[in-house]
Order: structure tokens, then C-alpha cells, then sequence
């Protein structure tokens, strides 16, 4: 697989200021303000966006996770799609889109979705899909693939 273009240094730069306005936002714990922030340097990627090195997968990946802080289930499962487009992993397979997905889907409380997320991952990666820190992730699953098998 051959590696995608960077994007050109003076959109890096004016990206990296809206984000570091948007992580100072984060860090005081306005994670409101920090995703309007960091949608300025998401809008400065130039289309299409999944073309270009890092930026479209980082910044994905973390409007993803911050709109799960907040609780916010409908935009979390936007960026869920959109993050796996970034990642070229339309057929949900990427250890690390499926991860961020099943991570948000459990603490949003959609317990159903997130079964079915670890279930992937168990199904892909099996046992070894699950890190340490993850392995509450991996107990739910054993649990509820238990119960749901009778």
C-alpha cells in the first residue's frame, strides 16, 4: 500500500493553529468549544479529504472520541463513519477504527452496538485484539456472547 501525500506545509501550519487554539479549549474542559475550534482546521483539509497523510486521520479519530465525552451518540456515529472512510477501512475491519468504535458505543451506553463491535474485533484479531487496558472491553463481549447464546 503505498503511502498518501502530506498536505502542503502552509495548510499544516494554519491547521496546527486552530488545533492548538482547540487543545488550550480541551484542556480547560470546554470540549464544546475545542470541537468548533478543530472543525476550522478540519475545514482547511482540502477535498477529498481521505486522500491526504495524517490530518483527516487524527483529527477523525478525535472528533469521534470527543463527541462520545459528550455524550452525544447521533455525531459520534457520524464520525465513526467518516473516521473509517479516513482510514480507508470502508468494510470496518481497521483494528484501531473498530476499537475507537466499540470504546464510544460502550461508554455511550449502547451496549448492543458495542457488542457487536467487539464481536469484530474478536472475529477479526481474536483474543489478541484486546490490549490490556481493553480487557474490560473483551470480558463484556465473553459475557454477553455467553448470555446471548443461552
Amino acid at each position: 500500500m503505498s503511502r498518501k501525500p502530506e498536505l502542503p506545509v502552509d495548510v499544516c501550519l494554519k491547521i496546527d493553529e486552530a488545533l492548538t487554539a482547540s487543545g488550550k479549549l480541551y484542556q480547560a474542559g470546554n470540549i464544546e468549544k475545542a470541537i468548533e475550534e478543530g472543525m476550522v482546521g478540519w475545514s482547511l483539509i482540502p477535498e477529498p479529504k481521505a486522500k491526504w497523510d495524517y490530518y483527516p486521520q487524527s483529527m477523525s479519530a478525535h472528533f469521534l472520541q470527543s463527541y462520545a465525552m459528550l455524550g452525544d451518540i447521533e455525531s459520534t456515529k457520524k464520525w465513526v463513519e467518516i473516521t473509517a472512510q479516513m482510514y480507508d477501512d470502508p468494510n470496518h475491519e481497521d483494528h484501531y477504527v473498530l476499537m475507537l468504535e466499540g470504546e464510544a458505543m460502550y461508554g455511550l451506553g449502547d451496549l448492543d452496538r458495542a457488542y457487536y463491535v467487539f464481536a469484530r474485533i474478536h472475529e477479526i484479531y481474536g483474543r489478541n485484539g484486546f490490549a490490556e487496558d481493553q480487557i474490560k472491553y473483551l470480558k463484556f463481549f465473553l459475557k454477553e456472547q455467553a448470555r446471548r447464546d443461552g
